[in-house]
Order: C-alpha cells, then structure tokens, then sequence
C-alpha cells in the first residue's frame, strides 16, 4: 500500500480478525466490519468477493453486501438514484436518500450480522457519500459525514480498504453509465 510501504494490506485484515482491531468499531460488535471504497473501476466488487471466498474457507461466516442497495427497501432506492429516467436529484436530497438506505441497511442487516459474530463485508459505505454527495456536490463534506454518523448509530467499520486507480482507467472498465456516472 502507498501509505505504508511493505505492509500487505492482508496482515490488516488478519489483526482484525484476530480482534486487535475492534477498538477502531464504535460502538462494540462482536463482529468484523470491513468497507471497500473506490472509484468507479476499481475493483472493489471483485475485491469483494474474492475476500468473502478467502473468509468463507477460513469457516467464517460472511454478510457481502453493496451501497446503495442491499436490502429490498435499498435496491428500491438504488434504482431511483442511479436511473437516468429520475433526472437531476436535488444534492440534500440525494444525500438523504443515501442515508435512509444506511440507515435501513445498517439497521435490517449489518448490525444483526455482526451482533451474531459475523464478517460484514460492503462495497462502498459513508466514505463515499462523504466523497460524492460532500466533494462531489455543493454540501458540506462534514455535513454528509454528520447525517451519515446518524443514520448509522456512528457505526465505523472495523477496517476500510480504500482502492486507489487512476480514475481513466476506472472509467475505461465501466460497461453501463448509471445517472451519477453519466454527469461531467
């Protein structure tokens, strides 16, 4: 990883599983929570899923999950704000609407999933809002952090593995432009 020269970003994850990372989670699960973020491209539900696999041999038992989307009332959501047919989204809106699946998503199954002990694994959680609907839109990047640290009950992943391409080549691997891919 750039940000520390050497270290396999695999020894992370292995402390975590060994709980040498549970004091990063507020408040205390007796699971692991693991985020993936990136840019469009990365990698991260490649990423995703090879993990979940490489956990599930080490008798895990794993939550894979995605934002927005996950639960029915979130793909529900995941439609409105990705079509192209909704048109332009008010960005206080877009930002709420982002925090209402979390908070349904994090409410329904990611706290159940850990309180039971479980690996949680998502592709992309509150960084991104705080990347898209902050610095992408005209909100205040603290402002998404803050609606975000509620919606969830300030659950922070345990470890968030951040996938850094240079955005051209993340853009080049994308097949289908969805409304937010689709801006300038």
């Amino acid at each position: 990883m750039k940000d520390r020269p050497g270290i396999s970003f695999w020894s992370d994850i292995k402390s975590a599983l060994r709980g040498e990372l549970g004091a990063i989670t507020t408040p205390p699960t007796k699971g692991l929570f693991i985020a993936f973020e990136g840019g469009e491209g990365s990698g991260k539900s490649t990423q995703t899923k090879l993990l979940k696999e490489w956990l599930e041999k080490q008798n895990r038992s794993v939550l894979l999950t995605r934002e927005p989307g996950g639960t029915d009332l979130g793909n529900y959501l995941r439609k409105i704000l990705l079509a192209n047919e909704t048109g332009n989204i008010s960005p206080r809106a877009e930002a709420l609407m982002y925090a209402a699946d979390r908070a349904h998503h994090v409410f329904s199954l990611i706290r159940p999933a850990l309180d039971r002990g479980d690996v949680v694994i998502t592709d992309r959680y509150f960084d991104s809002s705080i990347a898209y609907q902050g610095a992408g839109r005209i909100l205040d990047p603290n402002e998404v952090g803050r609606i975000s640290r509620w919606a969830t009950e300030s659950l922070i992943p345990t470890l968030t593995i951040i996938l850094d391409q240079d955005p051209a080549i993340g853009l080049k691997r994308i097949h289908n432009s969805d409304r937010l891919e689709s801006e300038p």
